[in-house]
């Protein structure tokens, strides 16, 4: 019954054909596909919102075709002004003593719309929880590291374990910055902002730095 969620691809020549493991929006929890390329092997998935190709593990297989990875977002992007929201949101749900919790916000794409939501959640100085939200019209989880940096901790990768968009931001009170990544099933890749919003604005977006760096 469930042979064909995962399925595997060797990668002889281009271009890469059509992938046949059952998408996300077939109604499937878990679809992906393996692929072995001339230059490692990569995890292929795609959901509703967006198709996107990782690169797991470097290798050098002879006689293979090489692979890039790759990111396609399949509806339109989230507006920049709800970035906005978010900011002036989190920065006000401090403690008594000051300093923040962490907070969490879900974006929810209905095709040509999009919602920001701040759902009920527990959430302490390092950690947030929620056990609320609609899977199916969830497009990105993004939490609050306070006055922290915006990084991506252990805890998260052992959360974000899901096909969907990830982001954390983070120095609220002082130069407020962001990073996105995209998640298949327990790998990620660094995005920039403006693959997912129109703009980072107000944030500074960390993939642009590290990679500049």
């Amino acid at each position: 019954m469930f042979d064909n969620l995962v399925t595997y691809h060797v990668h002889k020549r281009d271009p890469l054909p059509v992938n046949d493991a059952p998408s996300a929006s077939s109604g499937q929890a878990l679809a992906y596909q393996y692929i072995l390329a001339a230059n490692g092997v990569f995890i292929r998935a795609e959901t509703q919102f967006f198709e996107a190709i990782l690169r797991i593990t470097p290798s050098t297989v002879r006689g293979l075709t090489s692979l890039n990875q790759h990111f396609r977002l399949k509806v339109p992007r989230i507006p920049d002004i709800l970035l906005n929201t978010i900011l002036s949101d989190a920065r006000h749900t401090r403690r008594t003593d000051g300093k923040f919790n962490e907070v969490l916000y879900q974006f929810y794409h209905y095709g040509q719309s999009v919602q920001v939501k701040k759902p009920a959640q527990q959430a302490t100085a390092v950690s947030v929880s929620t056990i609320e939200g609609d899977d199916k019209h969830i497009l990105c989880d993004l939490h609050s590291h306070g006055n922290m940096r915006a990084f991506f901790s252990q805890t998260d990768d052992a959360d974000e374990q899901a096909a969907k968009l990830y982001a954390v931001v983070g120095k609220l009170d002082s130069a407020p910055e962001i990073h996105l990544r995209v998640g298949v099933y327990g790998y990620w890749l660094s995005l920039p902002v403006t693959a997912v919003f129109t703009n980072s604005s107000p944030f500074k977006d960390l993939h642009q730095v590290k990679n500049h760096d």
